[in-house]
């Protein structure tokens, strides 16, 4: 194929700034690349088809073979890679209508690009019908970073009253690498872009259409061509290092004597494609009852998944779904007598329709999610991608999606699910929150749906939402949908742990209604404070209010869920702290004193905070950060907030450190660990500030 170089021009991408463009240091790159190939295809969907197949090949091919079709770079490769193989992945679909458009940009009429231009030539050019699944049009850059960066796209479209066949190739290199191999086009400066096809001018192609060419191409990956009606796409993406894939940004499980635990897989790259398309496809995977276009069938080395096959933590997560779609038809839940709730999320004022959605959840045991043996699956979290952040509770998981039902994310800390009580490890709270899309936005200066405004809000890499802003609008859409959702399911399960727990939570509740609250000045001795019953007094002065919000603490079998707030109106916090001490039947003692002078293990800790920055000098900025177990400090705003740590390693306070004076509003959530209930914990609160 002959080779077009990508010249130097005013407001151009070079090849190392497109890498970066949407560089998520977070998720996975292959779980990165399933989540955009099979968006994409289900995206292309033909007609009114049941079913979208999308089919993952990985094998090899013969490198010396493929080098001599690329143009100006054959020397380049076959110096770099001198071994006769190495190793493939591609992506292929039918029952999809392939990269249909032009071939070439001059005859582009009203801006209508279509698939095969924006694809292969664009950047920045998504899809454009409501309810597709982006609206950055930068997923694509993923492919480059699954090899080299050389990607190949072969497809063939129905064309009139015939079919035709389209082969082109992109390369995507960081210009300034020693290895760049993308020659310089008339002594330009390189831009570390090219693309292979048909020569239609100088430094000029289009997709190459020869048929035999075509074929005759394929089969260096040993990959058939389309024949009779069938219509779609391959993508093919050569020399992957597959180790580097399975380890891209793997998060790190340890079992109970501190050995890494590595899930089955993350050893072979078949493996991983299949989990990665369950954990964000479960609702559309196999799922006859999906209404909102095709459902999807998944294909690996041309194994075929079936429902049966599907691991039973996604299982769950489809029938959680269908039945936040209120679809009655049996699922892998039916009979197991566990009790599904379905609940509306409700928003006033800002949509036509006060239901922003429906979340369902339920809470399952480890046997459902084949835990046990025969089967001795993993926890769910490993299957959902999350850290597992507690050794002796678990905590919710909560993941959302919209119409195209890919799921954006599955939270288990966060505003999603922050104030969800946490379960034994026998048991797991799931939810999924499905966003009513059909309903619009009211007052809005735009007028549109509320799935077009989610579908904004999603990140250029889908993987939250966050609220935005339309000029002085800004109807805090998520951050509702997420209060609501927390309510709901906090509600309906702390209503039943009442009664499965009332010993325990009458143990830790009369425990802790005695806590003590002493106001006290930064820098002196704690004051002696007055015992406050079930409502302590808050810390007061000259306008800074620390206090315990007792009407929210939360009592778990070990540990209690403590929410504290910190408000400062007419003075400026430099500096604040708020400490645990130890109030016994003797008298009060600080953590340290406990430690070192008594020699006893401490009888309660912090385990990890939420901070809440609700405002800062008066602006409203509702931001939420967590010091996690594992974590020593965090910082909002420029606001440092630093466990205070014993020698032993116990949190027995935080501090939080001002580069100025500020007027502040913020909210903790404590996780405080109980190990005895024979003394009371003691909050003591120091500070220091100047005047507003």
């Amino acid at each position: 194929m002959n080779i077009e170089i990508a010249e130097p021009g005013r407001m151009t991408q070079t090849g190392s700034s497109l890498l970066k463009l949407i560089q998520n240091n977070d998720m996975p790159v292959l779980d990165l690349f399933v989540r955009e190939s099979i968006q994409n295809s289900l995206d292309a969907r033909m007609g009114n088809t049941k079913y979208v197949e999308v089919n993952y090949l990985t094998g090899e091919f013969d490198s010396n073979r493929l080098s001599r079709e690329f143009e100006g770079i054959t020397d380049s490769l076959q110096k770099r890679f001198r071994d006769s193989s190495y190793r493939y992945i591609a992506v292929r679909d039918s029952k999809t209508v392939g990269l249909t458009g032009e071939l070439d940009y001059k005859k582009v009429k009203d801006g209508n690009y279509g698939n095969l231009l924006k694809l292969i030539y664009e950047i920045c050019k998504p899809q454009e019908a409501e309810g597709a699944g982006g609206s950055w049009g930068l997923g694509k850059t993923v492919y480059f970073r699954i090899g080299i960066g050389l990607v190949i796209y072969y497809s063939r479209i129905k064309n009139g009253s015939g079919y035709a066949s389209r082969l082109a190739a992109s390369y995507v290199e960081d210009e300034t690498a020693e290895n760049a191999m993308v020659p310089v086009y008339q002594e330009q400066s390189s831009r570390g872009i090219a693309w292979w096809g048909e020569k239609t001018g100088e430094n000029l192609t289009q997709p190459v259409t020869d048929e035999n060419y075509i074929d005759s191409f394929l089969r260096i990956f040993g990959i058939d061509p389309y024949t009779d009606e069938d219509t779609g796409t391959t993508i093919i993406i050569p020399y992957i290092d597959q180790n580097m894939l399975l380890s891209n940004n793997q998060i790190e499980y340890l079992d109970g004597k501190g050995q890494e635990v590595v899930p089955y897989w993350c050893n072979d790259l078949e493996s991983y494609v299949s989990i990665a398309a369950q954990r964000w496809y479960a609702p559309r995977l196999n799922n006859i009852h999906y209404t909102n276009g095709a459902f999807l069938r998944l294909i690996i080395n041309g194994n075929g998944l079936a429902m049966d096959s599907m691991e039973p933590a996604f299982r769950v997560i489809q029938s959680l779904y269908n039945r936040a779609n209120y679809i009655q038809e049996e699922d892998y839940l039916s009979g197991t007598e566990l009790e599904v709730r379905v609940d509306p999320i409700k928003i006033n004022k800002y949509l036509n329709e006060t239901t922003s959605g429906v979340v369902a959840y339920t809470k399952v045991p480890r046997e459902i999610m084949g835990m046990g043996a025969p089967l001795n699956k993993p926890e769910p979290y490993m299957y959902y991608n999350c850290e597992i952040r507690d050794e002796d509770i678990n905590k919710p998981t909560i993941c959302y999606t919209r119409s195209p039902a890919m799921i954006v994310a599955y939270e288990n800390v966060g505003p999603w699910a922050s104030n969800i009580s946490a379960t034994s490890k026998n048991e797991y709270i799931i939810g999924v929150y499905v966003l009513n899309s059909w309903n619009r936005m009211k007052n809005s200066p735009t007028d549109r749906s509320l799935e077009e405004y989610v579908r904004k809000c999603e990140m250029a890499d889908h993987t939250s939402w966050s609220d935005w802003s339309e000029g002085t609008y800004n109807p805090r859409i998520i951050t509702k949908i997420q209060n609501g959702v927390n309510r709901v399911i906090s509600k309906a399960f702390t209503a039943t742990e009442e009664v499965n727990e009332k010993k325990s939570k009458s143990s830790l509740g009369k425990l802790f209604g005695e806590m003590l609250l002493p106001p006290d000045g930064f820098g002196k001795s704690p004051g002696a404070g007055e015992k406050g019953g079930e409502n302590p007094p808050p810390a007061i002065k000259k306008g800074i209010v620390f206090r315990v919000d007792s009407a929210r603490i939360k009592y778990l079998s070990n540990s209690i869920l403590v929410p504290l707030v910190l408000e400062s109106t007419r003075k400026k916090i430099t500096q604040a702290k708020f400490e645990l001490q130890v109030d016994s039947e003797a008298k009060r003692m600080t953590i340290n004193e406990w430690e070192d002078k008594m020699n006893l293990s401490v009888p309660f800790a912090i385990r990890d905070c939420r901070i809440d920055l609700n405002s800062l000098d008066g602006q409203m900025l509702n931001m939420s950060e967590t010091i996690q177990s594992n974590e020593s400090e965090i910082s909002i705003q420029g606001i440092r907030f630093r466990k205070m740590i014993t020698k032993s390693g116990t949190c027995k306070g935080i501090q939080a450190l001002f580069e100025e004076g500020h007027s502040a509003s913020f909210r903790f959530m404590l996780t405080l660990d109980v190990y005895r209930k024979d003394v009371k914990p003691v909050f003591t609160f120091e500070k220091e500030g100047v005047d507003g």
